[in-house]
């Protein structure tokens, strides 16, 4: 072996040691890639994310298998994440609930935000909006707080599961607004806004694609965003500040794989998911349903993580919320 060979097969080692072998972002994918939804079919999540699958998809010339794998408010499809092989081929949409508000809500969690995953790229902004049932005699916040303060001991609110950002949102609302109600949580948005339907809650919080159906066609009524500003889709609708009671909740979509996955392998992905958000013909449908493109980097998504653990830790403690 002479000399230029051998040393051109040492850098190749390297290469392939530090997970930057060309190949392997050639070879990747050969099989279908899965990504663990943390939310039931139909909400808000799930849509987002079967909307904008087709384009990766194609990107990445290989399936999307969508797998809403529902409970622990995002945290058993995180943990099955965080065990998965680091190939690329098992994916987590990360949202506030599993890279920021469940450090603050559970003791055990089975894996780490920020050392548990490879960021590959930040999505999208959701803020949340709050919705009644049609019978409930109260068509603006104040109106409400007004009713809750009328009923005490006998409202309900739902949630897609104890931690989540709905779950959150409610509680940071009754503090704000010195209100009781009682928190019926649920495997997922679709089963707690059927309950809502139903007249067996009262209230919730949650995204605008998961309750733009009811709100069209006159079964539930939005009646403030949890956000600092108004959304463009919806420019009339007030803040929960601008209507008395300041709150903000909010979920964001982020893709994360196991970490250790190859740079390589993460830069494909990142690419094909942040393509697909930015498409201008998609766009127009993402706010239509709420969720705010925003794709950026892994080392952007990194640093939301960092920044999420520091803000939900603290409302989690306003809220007087314990770790269980």
């Amino acid at each position: 072996m002479d000399r230029r060979t051998f040393l051109g097969g040492m850098a190749a080692a390297a290469c392939a040691a530090l997970g930057h072998s060309p190949a392997l972002a050639q070879d990747y994918p050969a099989r279908p890639v899965t990504i663990l939804v943390p939310f039931a079919a139909g909400g808000g999540q799930d849509i987002f994310m079967r909307l904008i699958s087709p384009g990766v998809s194609e990107a990445i010339k290989q399936s999307l298998v969508i797998d809403n794998r529902v409970g622990g408010a995002g945290n058993i499809a995180a943990s099955a994440v965080a065990r998965a092989a680091p190939d690329g081929y098992t994916l987590l949409l990360g949202t506030a609930a599993t890279h920021g508000m469940n450090q603050a809500l559970y003791k055990s969690l089975g894996f780490d935000a920020q050392t548990s995953f490879e960021p590959v790229a930040m999505l999208a902004e959701v803020p949340l909006v709050l919705v009644v049932n049609r019978d409930v005699p109260a068509k603006t916040v104040a109106e409400l707080v007004a009713y809750l303060k009328a009923n005490p001991g006998k409202i309900n609110y739902g949630s897609s599961g104890v931690g989540g950002p709905l779950h959150l949102a409610g509680e940071l609302f009754k503090t704000a607004a010195g209100v009781e109600a009682a928190h019926v949580p649920f495997r997922g948005s679709a089963p707690a806004i059927t309950e809502l339907l139903g007249g067996r809650l009262t209230f919730m919080f949650d995204t605008f694609a998961a309750t733009e159906p009811y709100v069209a066609d006159g079964s539930l009524r939005r009646l403030a965003i949890a956000s600092a500003t108004r959304a463009s889709n919806a420019p009339d609708l007030p803040t929960m500040a601008e209507a008395g009671t300041p709150v903000e909740a909010y979920s964001w979509s982020g893709i994360f794989a196991p970490a250790g996955t190859p740079k390589p392998i993460v830069e494909k992905l990142g690419k094909a998911f942040s393509d697909a958000v930015a498409n201008p013909a998609l766009r127009t449908r993402l706010y239509e349903i709420g969720f705010l493109p925003a794709p950026d980097t892994p080392d952007a998504l990194r640093k939301r993580v960092g920044s999420e653990l520091i803000k939900w830790k603290a409302a989690a403690e306003t809220a007087g919320l314990q770790p269980q």
